[in-house]
Order: C-alpha cells, then structure tokens, then sequence
C-alpha cells in the first residue's frame, strides 16, 4: 500500500514514543538541592528541549552553585533516567504507529537522548524491526532531518517529522517538511493521514 503522502517518518522519542517526557524533566529537579528549584525551572523554560550534558552546567551557573561537579552529576542523571525510561510505559498507539509507518515507508527515530542510552532503549522495546535507525545526542534533530531526506530521497513534502518539543518542530521547519504535534492521539492522527 502506499503512503498517503509520505515516505519518510522520523519520531521523538521522550514524550513521543515513550511516556518518559515528565520522568526526565522530574529526575532534573530530584537531582539538585531543593533550593536549586528555581534555577532548575529558568534553565528548563530557556531550552525545554536540551541535552543534559549542557542543561546541568546551565543550571550549575543559574543557581550559585560553582562547586557541584557537573560531570558527576551528568552521570547521576544519566542513570536515574535510564531506570525510569525502561519503567516508562509506550505511548498508546506509538507501537503500532512505527509498524505503520514501517510499512509505508522508511521510519526513523532522532532523539536528545544520548545515542547508546536511546539504542538500549529501543532495543529493549524490540522497536528496531520497525526502524531504519536511531540517532541520539550528540547528532542534531535539524541535521540528522536534512540526512535522512537526503539519503532515502524524500522530498519535503513526503517526510513528516513526529515529536513532542520545539526541537522536534524546529527541525521539520528547518527543513521544510510536515510536522505532527505529538499530542494525545496523535498515532491515530498519523495512521489516517
């Protein structure tokens, strides 16, 4: 069958696929002091959608605190995560709705996770037998777009992006194809397009 106008499916993963959005957001707050909230809170508004690896620094600075170690903390959170996306449940519908994008066309996942943490993920879930591939953080939803149309010949009009954040809508701008807002319901929105 083929694709009702599209050949190119690229998802989100936190937030998207996963249930995980608010677990990663809350596991920010639960890793600095309770004073640190505020600071925590201005650096999440400022960027909703970055990687740890520049958001903790970020928030070091914000709140005074020049003497906690970033790196260690990069690592706590890394592992904190890691426990409560494999506890996260799948989004209702997500599973079936790379299944169908996988028979339509080429599905993809583009994520700020870090790369090895969001192949685990996947894996874990059995989701690469609906996937042409997954790229995390340190490589760029705009730029990891722009590749993935290039090298499996979608034209803007036939690649949709799919995802939950202003990075994920950024990216389908930057390049000039569609964008679904993963919202509630969004993998029926996606199948009857």
């Amino acid at each position: 069958m083929d694709a009702p106008g599209a050949d190119l499916f690229v998802f989100d993963f936190d937030g998207t696929l996963v249930d995980s959005a608010a677990a990663k957001r809350q596991a920010f707050y639960d890793l600095f002091p309770s004073d640190c909230a505020a600071a925590v809170t201005a650096v999440l508004q400022r960027d909703p959608d970055g990687s740890r690896h520049a958001l903790i620094p970020e928030m070091i600075c914000e709140s005074g605190r020049a003497g906690l170690d970033a790196s260690a903390l990069v690592t706590a959170f890394g592992e904190g995560v890691r426990r409560r996306v494999t506890a996260a449940s799948a989004v209702e519908g997500a599973e079936a709705a790379l299944a169908w994008a996988a028979r339509r066309g080429t599905a993809c996942v583009f994520s700020m996770t870090p790369h090895e943490e969001l192949q685990v993920a996947i894996v874990r879930r059995r989701w690469m037998r609906y996937l042409a591939g997954a790229w995390g953080y340190p490589n760029q939803k705009p730029k990891v777009l722009s590749d993935l149309m290039e090298r499996y010949g979608a034209a803007p009009d036939r690649a949709i992006a799919i995802g939950d954040g202003v990075s994920d809508e950024e990216a389908a701008r930057r390049n000039g194809c569609r964008w679904l807002k993963a919202e509630a319901g969004w993998p029926d929105r996606l199948m009857r397009m």
